[in-house]
């Protein structure tokens, strides 16, 4: 009798150790699994922030674009507005001149506009 519970008992001990072994066995399948995943969410992640870095490297130079243009309108502005006060100019000249003022500033504030829009996409 005694031999026989003592292999119940070693028979017990080794069906809770292959059960323990299952059990770890998968536990280190899930921890495989989720190392994996991971691995695969951080390479998407790089891909994305090298797109968004892309990305704001582009709005960047649109923006110093913009603010090039808005620059050289301004000095163009200033200029017309010299010689419109210097009277060297004859009245004809001078109603194209301001025509051409009237656009040069609707151009201005287009590219303001443009830029502030830019400017507060790129923040947000």
């Amino acid at each position: 009798m005694e031999l026989i519970n003592i292999n119940d008992n070693l028979v017990n001990r080794d069906i809770q150790f292959i059960l323990i072994q299952q059990q770890i066995d998968a536990k280190r399948k899930l921890l495989l699994n989720k190392q994996n995943k991971l691995k695969r969410i951080m390479k998407q992640n790089v891909f994305l922030s090298d797109i968004k870095d892309d990305y704001s490297k582009y709005y960047s130079y649109i923006i110093n674009q913009k603010k090039k243009q808005m620059a050289a309108l301004e000095m163009l502005n200033t200029y017309i507005d010299d010689l419109t006060q210097s009277g060297s100019l004859t009245e004809n000249n001078i109603k194209d001149a301001k025509f051409e003022q009237k656009q040069i500033l609707k151009e201005l504030k287009s590219i303001k506009t443009n830029l502030d829009e830019l400017i507060n996409f790129t923040e947000s």
